[in-house]
């Protein structure tokens, strides 16, 4: 009896040495998977990071960047869109800074950038636009600093580049998510538009200088050809140095008689309107416009059209759409 209640103590204390040493291997290996894990996700944020931009060309991340300067202001809204950030940006009058973006420090205007002051942020990214910005490309080489031109003229344009700012903040999830709800949003509002009306549009640029006529790829047009809107300034002979603008003829669109006409002024607003008044108004073949006889002259919000909406397409849309279909949209 003596003896196999020693032998039982014996095989306890055997069970429960090996059930010490088991929890502590339990224990390490939970260890061991969670440092794995750890490091995964490091080489992950550590992980070489190549895309091609706008103009085609190679961009090449060595790690996940932390210091981003934005030089245009539909790119800054994308990125904090999708909870990032900067370290530095442009300046811009006509168009709102995300909240979060207005103590930034500030580079200059989108068209004169202070390069030695964007150098001296030691960016590991920064993000211009090919209309204002390829002349840096040489600067940035030279300051080994990765540059990416991106550019955004249509929802298409919109898609593509969320999906890859989302991959550089690591934010795809979120990129997706806002992707669905804009989409969404646009299809609601084409779900409305009357089926057999298409009014007609032109779109004219003004500036405290001059006078123009949208031809293609600009925000305007794009959420005008959402809308299923004539744009009589598509078959118009385009400016020598821009194909999306032709240069503006009255009696071109006297002939054409659009429904409406869309004004957007470019820099300051009371140069813009003085222009209208002396360039527009003051000729009087502009009142034998129908769109002038009946009201249907509009001032459009530079915050709205100047730069590309984002993830906001469906507002600006709406906005449009409350003047080109008053019946349908008016009272929404």
């Amino acid at each position: 009896m003596v003896n196999l209640l020693k032998t039982s103590k014996s095989f306890i204390m055997v069970l429960a040495i090996f059930g010490i040493v088991f929890m502590a291997a339990c224990q390490q290996n939970e260890s061991s998977s969670k440092e794995a894990v750890a490091k995964n996700q490091d080489d992950i944020d550590q992980e070489q990071l190549s895309f091609t931009d706008s103009m085609e060309r190679e961009v090449i991340l060595e790690k996940r960047p932390e210091k981003i300067v934005v030089l245009s202001p539909e790119m800054l809204k994308m990125i904090y869109d999708l909870g990032g950030e900067a370290v530095g940006r442009m300046s811009t009058s006509a168009i709102p800074i995300p909240e979060e973006a207005q103590d930034l420090p500030e580079l200059g205007t989108v068209n004169q950038i202070n390069t030695e002051q964007l150098v001296a942020l030691s960016p590991d990214l920064v993000i211009g636009s090919p209309n204002f910005h390829a002349n840096l490309e040489g600067i940035m080489e030279s300051s080994n600093i990765p540059f990416a031109l991106l550019q955004m003229r249509s929802f298409d344009d919109v898609k593509e580049v969320a999906l890859l700012i989302g991959e550089i903040l690591d934010k795809e999830d979120i990129a997706s998510q806002k992707i669905k709800e804009a989409e969404e949003e646009i299809s609601n509002l084409q779900n409305k538009l009357p089926q057999d009306d298409h009014p007609s549009v032109v779109v004219l640029n003004v500036t405290a200088k001059s006078v123009s006529v949208q031809r293609a790829n600009t925000t305007a047009i794009e959420i005008g050809d959402l809308l299923h809107v004539e744009n009589i300034g598509k078959d118009m002979q385009a400016n020598p140095d821009s194909q999306t603008s032709a240069p503006y003829s009255l009696e071109t669109i006297v002939e054409k008689q659009p429904d409406y006409v869309l004004l957007t002024i470019h820099g300051s607003v009371d140069a813009g309107k003085e222009k209208i008044k002396e360039d527009l108004e003051a000729n009087p073949a502009w009142n034998s416009l129908k769109a002038v006889q009946e009201g249907n002259v509009h001032i459009i919000p530079s915050e709205k059209y100047l730069s590309n909406p984002g993830f906001d397409y469906a507002d600006t849309m709406k906005h449009m759409a409350e003047i080109v279909y008053p019946e349908v949209f008016h009272n929404e």
